[in-house]
This record gives structure tokens, sequence and C-alpha cells, in this order.
């Protein structure tokens, strides 16, 4: 599953290409996220340094070093240097502290048509219960059938179907497609799920329990 939480590496950029400006935009933001009173007071500390910065900026003479400059460095350093490695330290934490979304039953795609794969089942069972003719014209469980158009959600006449149709369908081997057909046509046909154990030798009760949502045994 493809990690959806917040992307956060790329604060840093912002006080790295603004100069120390945009700290405290970040970490005003990182603040918000992490609901941080403290780092929310250190946004605002960042601002009052920026905006003393900018000021002191405007009394320095170029080519002159005097004591306008010794004020205006050590807040420079901090909103640049400083707030480079503040602006780390949230990204890491407030990507942390997202939780990790869950996939919910029915958001994943595949998950979704296998359900609805699983309803078109039980509505092909109902028909054939309450409405043979219409199931046999429907060609429930025949997917031998040339020209069928509905969709019974992958059900299975076993006995009814070709030995390649078991195969390709039910995952089934050769020979215990083959043994299948052998013994309906000797007995005339199964009635349930639990004579496949009895007559065919490779169908174990672990592989019946995997197939048995999608067999159907229509009488011969």
């Amino acid at each position: 599953m493809p990690d959806r939480r917040p992307t956060t590496w790329w604060w840093f950029l912002i006080p790295l290409l603004t100069c120390g400006i945009g700290t405290f935009v970040m970490v005003l933001i990182g603040g918000l996220k992490l609901r941080s009173r403290l780092h929310t007071l250190a946004a605002v500390g960042y601002f009052l340094l920026t905006v003393v910065f900018f000021v002191g900026a405007q009394f320095t003479k170029p080519g002159h070093t005097g004591a306008v400059d010794a004020v205006i460095i050590p807040p420079f350093l901090i909103i640049s240097l400083g707030g480079i490695a503040h602006t780390i330290v949230l990204q890491m934490k407030v990507r942390g502290a997202a939780p990790i979304p869950v996939v919910q039953m029915g958001s994943d795609p595949a998950l979704a048509a296998a359900q609805w794969r699983a309803q078109r089942r039980q509505e092909a069972r109902a028909l054939i219960t309450t409405n043979p003719p219409l199931a046999a014209e429907l060609r429930i469980g025949r997917p031998d059938a040339p020209g069928r158009q509905y969709d019974d959600g992958g059900l299975v006449d076993v006995n009814h179907v070709p030995a390649a149709y078991l195969v390709s369908e039910l995952d089934l081997t050769p020979e215990a497609a083959a043994e299948i057909v052998s013994e309906r046509d000797r007995c005339g046909g199964f009635s349930s799920p639990e004579e496949l154990v009895v007559y065919c030798s490779e169908m174990t009760p672990e592989r019946l329990a995997i197939i048995r949502d999608r067999l159907v045994f229509i009488p011969f």
C-alpha cells in the first residue's frame, strides 16, 4: 500500500532558499499541525527576529562594520541556520505524527470486484432455487455455453460443464477434473459439494472449502 502520509521533506528548502525569511512560516505551519504551543511561540520569535533584521539592515552602511551589524547578524544566523535545523526537525515530527491511512474494506478495486462477484453468485443461486427455467435460460453455472450474457459471478455447474472448465474455472488438476466427470456420469450427477470429497480422491475438505462458494449442482 502506498504511503499517504504528508510529504514534508521539502520544508527545509523554504528557510534555505529565502535565507531564513520564510523560517517563521514553516515553523508556524509545523506548530499548528502538531498543536504545539512551544513551536507556535518559536514561530512568533522567528518573525520578530526577522523584523529586527530588516529594520536594522536599513541602518547599515555598505563596506562599513558598526554596532548595527553586531545587532542584526545574530538574528540573521538564528533565522537562517537555526531556522533550517528547526524546520528539519519539524518536518520529521509532522510526518511521524501523521497516522498511516488504513485501507477500508471495499476501497481496494480488486477487493470491491471480488465482493461484487460474490453478490452476483448469491443472486444467481437464488434464481436457481426460485426460477429454474429462467436460470437454465440464462445458462447459470455454464461458462462453456456459447453466447452466454448473464454474469453469474463465476458459478460452475459441476454436473454439466466439461472437464476442461473444471480445470480452468476451479483450478483443479486435469486428473481430478476427469475423475469428477467420470463419477458424475456413473452415478447420475452430484447433489452436494461433500460428494466431491467422497468420489474424487484428490478433493480434500480444505480444497473444497476454497471453491465451495463457486459450485452449483443442477440436476441432470
